[in-house]
C-alpha cells in the first residue's frame, strides 16, 4: 500500500505538525562539489507519522557542508562553504529564514548541537578544535571552550547538559569522542566510537546518541550508540543504506538520516529502543553535505 501523503502538493505549515513530528534538512551540494559552485539554499521537512518530506522555506543564505542546531521554534544554520561564518535562523511556525549573527569563527566541515537556551557549532576544515556558542535569543555568537581533540567531519548529538563531538578527520578517520558541557563551556575526551570514522552524522535522544554512516575508507551503513551517563559506546543496528556527506535529525525515539554523496535524497528510519533502521521516505530534494535540526522534546525540552 502506497505511504499516504498529506501534504505532497502543500506547502509545510508548522500548525499541522507539533513539536517532535518532524526534522528540517538544509542546505547542500548537489553536484557533490566542493567549491560552492552548486551549494544550495533549499530545505525539506520530513515528517515522522508519514515518512513523507516536502520542500521548506529556503534558507537566507547559500551553502554546502554546513552545520545546525536549535530549540522547540527555530533551527539555526551556520558556516560551510559559500557561508563561512555566516548563520541563517529558520523560524518553524513561519516556514521563513533571516539572517543571524555571525558566528565567531569562519569554517566548513563542521557539526553543531545544543539545547534551549545555545547551540554550539565547533571542529571544521583544518581539524580545528574551536567552538563558537550561539545564543539563541540575542542572535549572537561568542568563542566557546575548545573541544577535547581537533576535527573536521565530524558528527555530533547530546542533550540538556552535553554535547557529544564524535569521530572526524585529522590526517585520517578517528573514533574518538570529546564531550562538551554547556554551563561551563568546557570539553573533556569521552569513550572512543565503536568504529573509526568521519563524514558521519548523529541524532539521539535525552539518554544516547546514535552516530552513523560516513567513511573510513568506504562508504558506510554502520551506526554506534553513545551512553550520556556511562560515556560507553556499543555499535549499533546498520542504516538502510550507505552512505558520507549525510545529515541526521530526530525526536525522542528516532533518528532520521538522511542525504549523502552522490545527492541523494534516500532516509534512513532509525528506532532507538530497537536498534534497527529501515528505509524512509525521500527528502524532497538530493544533497550532500547537508545539515539537519528537529524541535525535539526528547532533548532539549524537559
Amino acid at each position: 500500500m502506497p505511504l499516504i501523503q498529506p501534504f505532497q502538493n502543500e506547502p509545510f505549515s508548522y500548525n499541522q505538525l507539533s513539536q517532535g513530528t518532524f526534522a528540517l534538512f538544509g542546505g547542500g551540494s548537489i553536484n557533490g562539489g566542493n567549491d560552492g559552485s552548486d551549494n544550495v539554499s533549499t530545505t525539506s521537512v520530513y515528517t515522522y507519522s508519514s515518512n513523507t518530506a516536502v520542500a521548506g522555506g529556503n534558507l537566507s543564505y547559500t551553502a554546502g557542508f554546513l552545520a545546525a542546531a536549535g530549540t522547540s521554534t527555530i533551527g539555526v544554520f551556520g558556516g560551510g562553504v559559500g557561508g563561512e561564518s555566516t548563520t541563517s535562523v529558520y523560524t518553524y511556525s513561519t516556514n521563513t529564514a533571516v539572517t543571524g549573527g555571525n558566528l565567531s569563527y569562519s569554517t566548513y566541515n563542521l557539526s553543531a548541537v545544543g539545547n534551549s537556551t545555545v547551540g554550539v557549532f565547533g571542529g571544521g576544515e583544518g581539524a580545528l578544535a574551536t567552538t563558537s556558542v550561539y545564543t539563541y535569543s540575542s542572535n549572537t555568537a561568542a568563542a566557546g571552550g575548545d573541544l577535547s581533540h581537533g576535527t573536521n567531519y565530524e558528527g555530533t548529538a547530546g542533550n540538556s547538559t552535553i554535547g557529544v563531538f564524535v569521530g572526524g578527520n585529522d590526517d585520517g578517520a578517528l573514533s574518538v569522542t570529546s564531550v562538551y558541557t554547556y554551563s561551563s563551556n568546557t570539553s573533556a575526551a569521552g569513550s572512543d566510537l565503536s568504529y573509526t570514522v568521519n563524514n558521519l552524522a548523529a541524532a539521539g535522544n535525552s539518554t544516547i546518541g546514535v552516530f552513523g554512516g560516513g567513511t573510513g575508507g568506504a562508504s558506510s551503513s554502520t551506526t554506534s550508540v553513545y551512553t550520556y551517563s556511562s560515556n560507553t559506546t556499543t555499535t549499533g543496528g546498520d542504516l538502510s543504506y550507505d552512505g558520507y556527506y549525510l545529515g541526521a535529525a530526530g525526536n525522542s525515539t528516532i533518528g532520521v538520516f538522511g542525504g549523502g554523496k552522490g545527492a541523494l535524497s534516500t532516509t534512513s528510519v532509525y528506532t532507538y529502543s530497537k536498534n534497527t533502521a529501515v528505509a524512509g521516505g525521500n527528502l524532497s530534494y538530493g544533497a550532500s553535505g547537508l545539515a539537519a535540526c528537529a524541535p525535539n522534546p526528547g532533548v532539549n525540552y524537559f
